[in-house]
């Protein structure tokens, strides 16, 4: 074939690449699920999956507050894949779960365990691993996506946000992902840590539309407490600060509030953390590991509501660091007991000790569930106050003078 033939040819080739969208879905044919529930079905062997769908009427009609902005539709089977076919019998349009944001678990559900949940979400083309993960606390995943949330017209919105703040701001959970659930899930002596969502409120009252015409709302969704898993099962919570000490050991922290005791007034110092470094690192004493948790903040002065103190002195700002240290000891040390009792390392201590001595990590990563409960360990923490804010003089100090 001479030169011309193949510049006749080459034209028409790459009308092969060019063959359109052959598998388009059109928008208004779909039912688009933003979030998922999994809960196990009393007495039954078999999974009750509900899918929080937006309705598109109510958020793109342009006339809110006419109808509920999402819609849930629940449906049973073997295995998600099964109940996503199951749905169509209930949903008028193709259900999309391919902007999925958030994926809820029921707590009797996670007892039983979670190994089993993630496959369809690893191996389907649609689901995204980068998809949050939560625990509905003292509930089931259903009443969760039931619940309607003022401000954010859709509960998923809602509960991705109020996690996200919480996690940036107050440390005392921290997100999970598909993907970060199922690492959690292979290592061994311990497993994932997921944070809880729950209802505070009376629950038969969240999925009345009449919640959010009120100003006060009688049930709301909470983001509450680190759920902590062993060998695929929900061992227990921890709340407030073992919270928070999960979250500086897994490098979680991004700022958060450590509250400090003035004389006779209980926490009544705010110092805010602004940034912080965490190493975790193993050695070995008379042939046992002892595990080295190193942590360095950088905070600031963020209130003080102790008139006898004047922060503006060096003296007081060293003895401020000393406070801070020993109160994040405390917290650390807290909740790594936690979860030695729960007899789940979901700190990362097995991994520091391969780190340091594969061989002796193969000699115990067997038994490490049970190991890892009586395993040393010692903290060790350098608090920096570099501001005290804006004022020089605290007019609580100057008025205590003046007295």
């Amino acid at each position: 074939m001479n030169l011309r033939a193949k510049l006749l040819v080459l034209p028409f080739l790459s009308l092969l690449l060019l063959t359109g969208c052959w598998n388009y879905r059109e928008l208004n044919n779909l039912a688009l699920a933003l979030a998922i529930g999994i809960d196990k079905v009393p007495d039954r062997d078999t999974y009750r999956y509900s899918f929080q769908i937006v309705n598109a009427r109510e958020i793109a009609g342009g006339k809110t507050g006419q109808v509920v902005p999402v819609v849930v539709y629940s449906s049973e089977g073997q295995t998600l894949l099964e109940a996503a076919r199951k749905a169509s019998k209930k949903v008028p349009r193709r259900l999309n779960v391919q902007h999925v944001r958030i994926l809820i678990i029921g707590e009797e559900t996670a007892k039983k365990g979670i190994e089993s949940l993630f496959d369809f979400m690893e191996r389907d083309a649609e689901p995204r691993l980068p998809t949050k993960v939560f625990i509905a606390k003292n509930t089931d995943a259903k009443s969760i996506l039931e619940t309607l949330t003022p401000i954010e017209s859709i509960p998923a919105n809602a509960i991705l946000g109020k996690s996200k703040t919480s996690e940036r701001f107050l440390a005392e959970n921290f997100e999970s992902g598909i993907d970060d659930v199922i690492r959690g899930l292979l290592i061994k002596g311990g497993g994932p840590v997921i944070s809880g969502v729950e209802i505070s409120g009376p629950q038969n009252l969240g999925s009345n539309k009449s919640v959010l015409e009120r100003v006060d709302v009688p049930a709301q969704l909470i983001v509450n407490s680190l759920a902590l898993f062993k060998e695929g099962r929900l061992s227990g919570w921890v709340n407030h600060k073992d919270a928070r000490g999960i979250s500086w050991i897994n490098k979680k922290i991004h700022n958060t509030i450590v509250s400090l005791d003035c004389e006779d007034k209980k926490d009544a110092i705010a110092i805010e953390v602004l940034s912080s470094k965490i190493k975790t690192e193993a050695k070995f004493r008379g042939g046992q590991p002892v595990v080295h948790i190193r942590i360095r903040d950088v905070s600031t002065v963020g209130e003080v509501i102790c008139p006898s103190i004047d922060p503006s002195k060096s003296e007081v700002i060293r003895k401020l660091e000393q406070q801070v240290n020993a109160r994040i000891k405390e917290e650390v040390e807290g909740s790594v007991r936690k979860a030695q009792a729960m007899k789940t390392d979901v700190l990362g201590f097995g991994d520091a000790i391969n780190r340091t001595n594969p061989k002796a990590w193969k000699r115990m990563e067997g038994n490490w569930g049970t190991l890892f409960s009586t395993c040393e360990f010692d903290v060790h923490v350098e608090s920096k106050i570099q501001r005290t804010g804006k004022i020089t003089k605290p007019y609580l100090y100057e008025l205590k003078k003046e007295k």
